[in-house]
C-alpha cells in the first residue's frame, strides 16, 4: 500500500501515542523496540510509554482527542484465516459502524507496521491492511509507506523487517536527537519491584505443587487470571458455560486433571503424538452466579461447556530440570534464595504496560517454575537490558556489555540470528555464555530479574472432542443430582510433542508439549493443569438435519497431522447430534441411505505414514463403515511420488467433488492445518470453482461470502 505524498515534515511531530494488537506477543515486542529505538534518537515524547493495546483505549473516541502534531504508531498482526487478533476486535467493530463518519480535522497522522506469514498467501497481512484502508476512509492520513514483516524473513524475522521499516520509514520523519550512549545507564532505569525477603523457610509441600498450596494459592491465582485470552468463555463455579453476550471472559482460569495421556505415534516413528484428555472441575472458590443455574434441573442456560471447533489456551510450567538449570547460572545471591518466600510489591506508576504484575507471594523456584518463561529465546531488545547488568568488577565486563548491546542493533541481525534463533539459546544459555552477569558482585539482582523476564503465556490447541458427546457419556454415567453438582467436563487434545536437535548439537523442546507429555493420569480432583476455552476458527458449524435424516448442510473438512484435531471435533459433534435426535433409529436403518448419507461428513485426512501417524485411523474406519462419513486419505511418504491432501481432494470423483460439494450441494469446507497446506488446499478450491462461475475474481468472492456465512473456515498455525 503506497502512501506517497503524506509524508509529514520532521519538526511537525513532538509526540506519538504507540498502539499494538498481539495474539502471540510479537507485535508488542516490536512497540517495545520502536519505543527505546525514538527514545533514544528522536525528540519525540512518547505519551504512553511503550504503548498499549488497542482495545485498551476507545480508539474511536480517542482519535479525535488527540492533536495533529502527535503521530499515531500501530503495529498490527493477523492472525487465523486474516482475521484480527483478540486485543483489536472491539476497536475494530467500532470502526466498522455503518454510523460512523470519517472523523473531523484535525487529526492525527498514522504510521502503521504489519505483522504476518507469507505463507497465507493472500491473507499475509489482511488485518492490517485492512486497518489502514479503513483509517484512510475515515480521512486519517498515513505519516510514512506502511510497513509489512514477514515471520519467515531471513535473520530475525518480523524484526528484521521492522529495523528496515524503522529506519527507511519512521526515522526520517522524526526530529532528532544526537545519540550521546548506545544504552541508557542501570542508574537511570526506574525499577518497579520491591521485593521483601522472608526469614522462615517454605513449609514442607506434602506432595502438593506450590500453586495450589494454601499459603500461595490466592496470589497465584490473581497472577495466572492475568493470562486470560480477551475472548475466553465464563464459567460459574459448577464448570458451567455463561452466554455473557459479547462481554468478556471471566478471568479465573479452569482448573484441570489429565485422565489419558496416550502416545498415538508408532514408538519407533519420528514424532510422538499424544492423544491427551483433560477433566476439568470447578474451582470451589469461585463464587456461584445462582441466576444462571435452573435450581430443579441443575442445567445453565447453555447446556455444553462448549462448542465443537473450540480452543483451549493451556498454561505450561517449567521442569525441575530446566528451574534447576536456570538456578545453577544465576549469582550465588540470588541462588541461596531459592526456597525462602518472597513478597513482591509493584509499583502501578512505573509498571505501564512494560513490565508484568507478577504473584505478590512466592518463592524463587516457585516464579521460575510458574510464572517466568525461562526457555524462551531472548529479544534482541532482552540482549540490550541485559548489558546493564554486567559485573563492573569482571574482567571482561566491558567487552561482554559491549557484545550484549551490539547483538540489539541491526548490523548484527545476522550474528543474533545465528546465535539465538538458530540455535535456540535460552535465557539460562546466555547467562552461562557470559560470566559478567552472574559473577560474585553481580548487578543482577531479584528486582532486576522480574524487570527482565518475560511472562509465561498460555499455548493453544484446538479442541479434538465433542461437548455433546462428552455430555451424554457424563449423562449417562452419572445421576442428573450428582452431575449438577459435580462440576466437571472433559476435553481432548491431539498434541505432537515439539523436540529437535540444532546445527550444533543442542537439543531443544517445546514448552507447553513438553509439559503436557510429562503429566501422569492422576485422580479427577487434583489440579494439574490451568487453562482456558475459547472460541475458534470454526464456531459457526452448520448441524441443523432435514426431514430425510441427513444434515441440511453437508461439510468438508481438511486436516493434515495435527490439524485433525478440530476436524475429529466438528465430525464427532455432528454424529452426535445426529444420533441424539434419531435415537429410535437401528443399527441397521443407519447404514440405509435413507438413514444417514456419508456425504454429509467428508474428511481429506493427510499424514506421512498409514502405518505410523495415521491418527484416530480405528474412529474414521468405523464411521466410515457405519455410513456416518466419507474418508479420503492421503500419505505422503508411502510412495514415491509424495501425496498431499490437495491433490486427494482435486482429485477426487473425477475432479468434481469441490465443485459438487460447494455449487450442488451448498456445502461447508474446514482446513486446518499449516499455512502452506492450507494455502495449497485453497487455490485447489478456487481452481475448481473458476470453470463453474466464470472466473477466478468471481470464484474468491464466492469463498468470501461462504467465510461470511460461516461455511468456509481456515485455522491454520505456523
Amino acid at each position: 500500500m503506497s502512501n506517497r505524498g503524506n509524508t509529514m515534515a520532521p519538526d511537525t511531530i513532538t509526540s506519538c501515542h504507540i498502539l499494538w494488537s498481539t495474539q502471540s506477543g510479537r507485535a508488542k515486542a516490536c512497540a517495545r523496540r520502536a519505543a527505546r529505538i525514538l527514545r533514544e534518537q528522536t525528540h519525540i515524547q512518547l505519551l504512553n510509554g511503550m504503548g498499549c493495546p488497542f482495545d485498551d483505549v476507545s480508539f474511536v473516541k480517542f482519535v479525535p482527542l488527540v492533536p495533529p502534531s502527535s503521530l499515531l504508531i500501530m503495529f498490527v498482526s493477523t492472525t487465523g484465516d486474516g482475521e484480527h487478533c483478540d486485543s483489536i476486535k472491539q476497536t475494530w467493530k467500532a470502526l466498522l459502524q455503518k454510523s460512523l463518519s470519517a472523523f473531523e480535522q484535525p487529526i492525527p497522522t498514522f504510521a502503521l507496521f504489519c505483522l504476518g506469514d507469507r505463507a497465507y498467501g493472500p491473507q499475509f497481512c489482511a488485518a492490517g491492511r485492512k486497518l489502514a484502508v479503513r483509517l484512510l476512509q475515515l480521512g486519517m492520513k498515513s505519516a510514512c509507506e506502511v510497513g509489512y514483516g514477514d515471520d519467515n524473513t531471513p535473520n530475525g524475522g518480523v524484526f528484521w523487517d521492522l529495523d528496515v521499516w524503522l529506519e527507511g520509514q519512521l526515522l526520517p520523519i522524526c526530529p532528532k536527537k544526537p545519540v550521546v550512549n548506545a544504552y541508557e545507564e542501570l542508574s537511570t532505569i526506574p525499577i518497579p519491584y520491591r521485593v521483601h525477603t522472608g526469614e522462615e523457610p517454605k513449609q514442607p509441600s506434602n506432595g502438593i505443587d506450590e500453586w495450589r498450596q494454601d499459603r500461595f494459592f490466592q496470589s497465584y491465582r490473581e497472577y495466572f487470571s492475568q493470562s486470560c485470552p480477551i475472548s475466553a468463555y465464563e464459567y460459574n463455579s459448577l464448570t458451567q458455560r455463561i452466554d455473557s453476550e459479547g462481554k468478556l471472559g471471566d478471568k479465573t482460569p479452569l482448573l484441570g486433571t489429565i485422565t489419558v495421556n496416550e502416545r498415538i505415534t508408532t514408538v519407533d516413528w519420528e514424532q510422538d503424538t499424544r492423544h491427551i484428555r483433560i477433566s476439568i472441575h470447578s474451582d470451589e472458590s469461585v463464587l456461584v452466579d445462582k441466576d444462571t443455574i435452573d435450581v430443579m434441573t441443575g442445567e445453565c442456560a447453555s447446556k455444553l461447556p462448549y462448542q465443537a471447533g473450540d480452543v483451549a489456551s493451556i498454561l505450561p510450567f517449567n521442569s525441575e530440570k530446566v528451574v534447576a538449570q536456570f538456578l545453577a547460572v544465576l549469582p550465588d545471591t540470588l541462588s541461596t534464595l531459592v526456597d525462602t518466600p518472597i513478597r513482591i510489591e509493584s509499583d502501578d506508576e512505573l509498571m505501564g504496560n512494560q513490565y508484568t504484575k507478577w504473584p505478590q507471594l512466592c518463592t524463587l523456584r516457585g516464579w521460575l517454575t510458574y510464572c517466568a518463561d525461562i526457555q524462551s529465546l531472548p529479544e534482541r531488545e532482552d540482549l540490550r537490558a541485559l548489558s546493564r547488568y554486567c559485573s563492573p568488577s569482571h574482567g571482561a565486563s566491558k567487552e561482554q556489555a559491549e557484545k550484549l548491546s551490539s547483538l540489539s542493533e541491526t548490523s548484527q541481525s545476522a550474528l543474533y540470528a545465528d546465535y539465538i534463533l538458530r540455535e535456540k539459546r535460552s535465557w539460562a544459555d546466555v547467562l552461562y555464555d557470559f560470566e559478567s552477569l552472574r559473577s560474585s558482585d553481580s548487578k543482577l539482582t531479584l528486582e532486576a530479574l522480574l524487570m527482565l523476564l518475560p511472562r509465561m503465556r498460555p499455548r493453544e490447541f484446538s479442541i479434538a472432542s465433542s461437548p455433546t458427546a462428552d455430555q451424554r457419556r457424563t449423562h449417562d454415567n452419572v445421576p442428573v443430582a450428582e452431575h449438577a453438582t459435580s462440576g466437571s467436563f472433559s476435553v481432548e487434545l491431539c498434541v505432537a510433542i515439539v523436540e529437535g536437535t540444532t546445527r550444533l548439537g543442542r537439543q531443544y523442546h517445546g514448552l507447553c508439549s513438553n509439559f503436557l507429555s510429562r503429566l501422569i493420569p492422576s485422580e479427577v480432583g487434583r489440579p494439574q493443569v490451568v487453562l482456558w476455552i475459547r472460541p475458534g476458527s470454526f464456531t459457526k458449524l452448520p448441524i441443523g438435519i432435514d426431514s430425510s435424516h441427513s444434515f441440511e448442510t453437508p461439510i468438508l473438512c481438511v486436516g493434515a497431522g495435527t490439524g485433525v484435531a478440530p476436524m475429529r471435533s466438528l465430525l464427532l459433534e455432528r454424529n452426535a447430534v445426529w444420533k441424539h435426535a434419531h435415537r429410535s433409529i437401528t443399527r441397521q436403518d443407519q447404514r440405509d441411505k435413507n438413514a444417514s448419507n456419508p456425504e454429509d461428513n467428508i474428511l481429506v485426512f493427510g499424514c506421512r505414514s498409514q502405518s505410523a501417524d495415521y491418527y484416530y485411523k480405528n474412529e474414521w474406519e468405523t464411521l466410515q463403515h457405519d455410513g456416518m462419513m466419507r474418508l479420503l486419505p492421503a500419505f505422503s511418504r508411502d510412495q514415491v511420488a509424495k501425496v498431499y491432501v490437495q491433490k486427494v481432494l482435486a482429485e477426487a470423483d473425477g475432479r468434481n467433488l469441490i465443485s459438487s460439494h460447494i455449487l450442488d450441494r451448498s456445502g461447508g469446507v474446514y482446513i486446518a492445518g499449516g499455512p502452506k497446506m492450507a494455502r495449497a488446499v485453497r487455490e485447489e478450491i478456487v481452481k475448481a470453482l473458476t470453470p463453474k462461475v466464470g472466473d477466478e475474481k468471481r470464484a474468491n468472492r464466492l469463498l468470501a461470502q461462504l467465510q461470511r456465512a460461516g461455511k468456509f473456515s481456515v485455522e491454520a498455525w505456523s
